[in-house]
């Protein structure tokens, strides 16, 4: 009963948020270069995707490939996960002008955008459920449920999974909970096991391409155990290779249409769109700058990381270290990239794929707070994070904070204290945008 209480309270929170603030809107290069992918496969029968930016008014800013294709240098892991929803609302299109309900069945229409965005709020949700069975093996339930729920609704997983789901990073999260929960739950001596972590690394990677720092930590897992054991150790390798290569096969093959090449070093660079200096040098900036650094922007990510650091090495080192390991990587890499802030963004959107890792964090941080002093703290600092994030979101709908560029501290941190008293003169707007959803 407590089990199916918690899932059901998981499964509340998201259904409220969705209730309100759920927004299938294509608008954005990024939404339509990752919709783009998908929508000329199925409608077109092709990887051409000059339609799809003519249409929003791209056109102009995207050249031609070596190959003769228009340039989209955008992964294409989110469209193959999204494709299910996008196909099933194209059977109901297709059955609704059999009935003579004159929908036009392009692609764009509101049915393509309302499931599509709905398959990425719906991933979301497995990620969470999936993070919550998982913090739930090494802390007791009430943990773990408000562990999950302050992760994704104390981050920019929120608006990312709700008003600006057609986005990658809803998807980014649930891959990167997969991964996690494959890894924790499955014998490392498995060559099914090792295939299947593979498999996941390699789509996750096609996701997002930072992602391919998760195939990092089982490969080197692997390698450790060929020097001691070394029949075994080659099989698991060849197994998680294997499945690796599987899964970013559909990359590879995009890159080949479209550029002419099975390996692209970097995509961005072919489209000027960003540069790498491995000496990272935006690392500290990732994190503390007022340009949606992650510990300014998403203050409740200092408490999971002490959760990581503490509480979660001493139930479970292994896990503890990879989430770590994770974060380090992800830092540093994002560090590295000129377009390090993500631009126009909602907090740190560029590390959703660490959220699962601070769940765990936040968990196991909540369980050690509730052993000495009880659930009252646990909730009330939950809490909190929750409404800080939600002010901030709306100040950010509300343009009460920019879209992108660095904000001054005092007005970040002070703005979330004057903007409740503030928001009774703009009520008439807040309704406007929660009814307002394509």
């Amino acid at each position: 009963m407590r089990e199916r209480r918690h899932r059901m309270a998981l499964l509340a929170a998201w259904a409220g948020v969705l209730l309100l603030l759920f927004r299938p809107q294509l608008h954005g290069m990024d939404t339509v270069a990752y919709y783009a992918w998908l929508r000329s496969a199925v409608i077109q029968g092709s990887l051409d995707v000059s339609d799809e930016f003519a249409r929003f008014g791209y056109l102009s800013e995207r050249g031609r490939s070596p190959t003769g294709y228009r340039i989209n240098e955008w992964p294409v892991g989110t469209a193959l996960l999204w494709s299910p929803f996008f196909l099933a609302a194209h059977l109901l299109v297709r059955i609704a002008n059999g009935l003579g309900i004159p929908i036009p069945a392009d692609g764009y229409s509101a049915p393509y955008l309302a499931l599509t965005a709905l398959g990425s709020a719906l991933y979301a949700l497995l990620g969470l459920e999936l993070l919550r069975r998982m913090a739930g093996r090494v802390v007791p339930p009430a943990a773990a449920c408000w562990g999950t729920i302050t992760a994704g609704l104390a981050s920019p997983l929120v608006f990312y999974m709700s008003a600006h789901p057609l986005m990658a990073h809803a998807v980014d999260f649930f891959v990167n909970a997969l991964f996690l929960r494959e890894w924790a739950g499955s014998p490392p001596a498995g060559l099914r096991s090792r295939f299947r972590l593979g498999l996941i690394g390699g789509l996750a990677a096609s996701v997002r391409y930072q992602n391919a720092t998760l195939v990092l930590w089982p490969a080197l897992e692997d390698l450790g155990h060929l020097a001691r054991a070394p029949r075994e150790g080659l099989a698991r390798l060849l197994g998680f290779g294997l499945g690796a290569g599987i899964g970013f096969l559909p990359q590879m093959i995009v890159w080949r249409v479209v550029f002419g090449s099975w390996i692209v070093g970097n995509p961005y660079a072919v489209a000027g769109a960003g540069s790498f200096d491995w000496r990272s040098p935006h690392f500290f900036d990732v994190l503390f700058s007022t340009d949606r650094g992650l510990f300014v922007w998403t203050p409740i990510a200092v408490f999971a990381l002490i959760g990581l650091i503490g509480p979660l090495r001493e139930l479970q080192p292994a896990w503890a270290r990879l989430a770590l390991a994770q974060w380090l990587a992800q830092v540093y890499l994002v560090g590295s990239w000129s377009a390090w802030s993500g631009a126009a963004a909602f907090g740190p959107r560029l590390l959703i794929g660490l959220v699962p890792a601070f769940g765990l964090g936040l968990a196991a941080l909540f369980e050690a707070v509730r052993r000495r002093w009880g659930l009252r703290p646990v909730v009330a600092l939950s809490l909190a994070a929750i409404a800080w994030n939600l002010v901030l979101l709306a100040r950010y709908g509300m343009q009460d904070v920019p879209r992108m560029g660095p904000v001054p501290l005092e007005e970040l941190w002070l703005g979330q204290l004057t903007f409740p008293l503030r928001v009774l003169g703009h009520w008439e707007r807040i309704l406007q945008a929660l009814q307002r959803r394509y």
